[in-house]
């Protein structure tokens, strides 16, 4: 509810303000981290349930250890390539859960310097200009009253303290999930990756010599491999059709922010209190999209390489063994790309197009300014 408020009042604080570009800009910068706000908000709401048996699928239970040749390895205690997959399996959950604990600190607090110093700024700002009746906000809001009352106005700043820290909440949040669910993605990619390098020496280890039996072992390590694989690409087309809103809307909205710090930026003193709020703001803008779209492009880049070891060694196993290895491979030239909307693809050009539009609206709107 107040992820909504806000959203309108930012709205109608820019309609109001359009004829002053530069209020205009100032407003237009909260009004766009508040479209990202609602929209995370609006997702976790409408697909609470969803996510809720995403987490119970792939964080609260390690879906790899349902692997049978996998769980099978864990009990031994043999084999060169069969203890670096044991190790393999059980440090990279461990991997996974400490970056991403150090990624969600690291994003809260940005977040939460980003909103502290739009606060600080307001405050200072009265400080210094030692104006009883100025009433200056944390954020650029339109309220249908008056704030020439002071106990109006408190009740009106805490509210902006609110939004704001809502937002170190509500966007470390759900990003910080859907970042774990596509790093799991990646985590298991690359362990039947490894497994399907080494197929040859892991069935060589259990079977202890190359005969009718090893190639039996090479086959049914191949089967649960496929099979495993098509778990992993359901998961991860059903999250993508939940996560593609939030996706769309981020990329856009961190486009016009971008751009609108960048030209607030560069119509002020570089180094004022007031400045610095919005290299905070663009700086974490541009790490949010950055994450996103760099784990997009990791998804795909394992998708590459579990393709290119599918045909490790294929001409030495038998006639059945082969023709699952050409099912597979046309399974894999599929690949599992994250979508933003449509076709466009969660990469680093994505990333290199959202940074090249912000800067071309950044020089439009710069010409604009001095046209004025």
């Amino acid at each position: 509810m107040v992820g909504v408020i806000s959203f309108i009042l930012t709205s109608v604080f820019v309609v109001k303000n359009y004829s002053d570009l530069l209020v205009c800009i100032e407003g237009a910068c909260i009004w766009g981290t508040g479209v990202i706000m609602t929209i995370t908000l609006a997702v976790c709401l409408v697909f609470r349930k969803d996510f809720r048996s995403f987490l119970e699928e792939m964080a609260f239970k390690d879906v790899m250890l349902e692997m049978p040749f996998v769980k099978y390895v864990l009990t031994l205690d043999q084999g060169y390539k069969l203890k670096e997959l044991k190790i393999m399996v059980l440090e990279s959950q461990e991997n996974l859960l400490k970056y991403c604990r150090v990624l969600m600190r690291i994003y809260s607090i940005c977040v939460w310097i980003s909103a502290s110093l739009y606060i600080i700024n307001a405050i200072y700002q009265m400080v210094i200009r030692e104006d009883n009746s100025l009433r200056l906000l944390a954020f650029d809001m339109w309220f249908p009253w008056s704030l020439d009352d002071i106990n109006i106005y408190i009740v009106s700043f805490i509210f902006h303290a609110y939004c704001g820290y809502m937002c170190c909440v509500a966007y470390p949040g759900l990003q910080m999930t859907i970042c774990f669910l596509m790093g799991q993605i990646i985590r298991q990619l690359k362990i039947l990756t490894f497994i399907l390098q080494h197929l040859d020496e892991l069935a060589l280890e259990i079977n202890g010599q190359r005969d009718s039996t090893w190639q039996i072992h090479c086959t049914t390590i191949m089967c649960q491999c496929v099979d495993h694989y098509v778990k992993i690409k359901r998961f991860g087309s059903r999250l993508n059709v939940y996560c593609q809103p939030f996706y769309l809307v981020l990329i856009l909205a961190s486009t016009l922010i971008l751009c609108l710090c960048s030209v607030k930026i560069a119509v002020s003193e570089k180094f004022t209190l007031d400045t610095m709020k919005y290299y905070v703001h663009g700086f974490c803008v541009i790490m949010f999209v950055l994450m996103f779209c760099s784990l997009g492009q990791k998804i795909d880049n394992e998708c590459d390489t579990l393709e290119n070891a599918v045909m490790e060694k294929w001409y030495i196993f038998n006639k059945e063994h082969k023709t699952i290895v050409r099912i597979f491979k046309m399974a894999l030239s599929q690949r599992m790309p994250v979508y933003v909307f449509g076709t466009i693809p969660l990469s680093l050009p994505t990333f290199t197009w959202f940074i090249k539009t912000g800067m071309s609206f950044f020089t439009l709107m710069m010409s604009v300014l001095e046209e004025q």
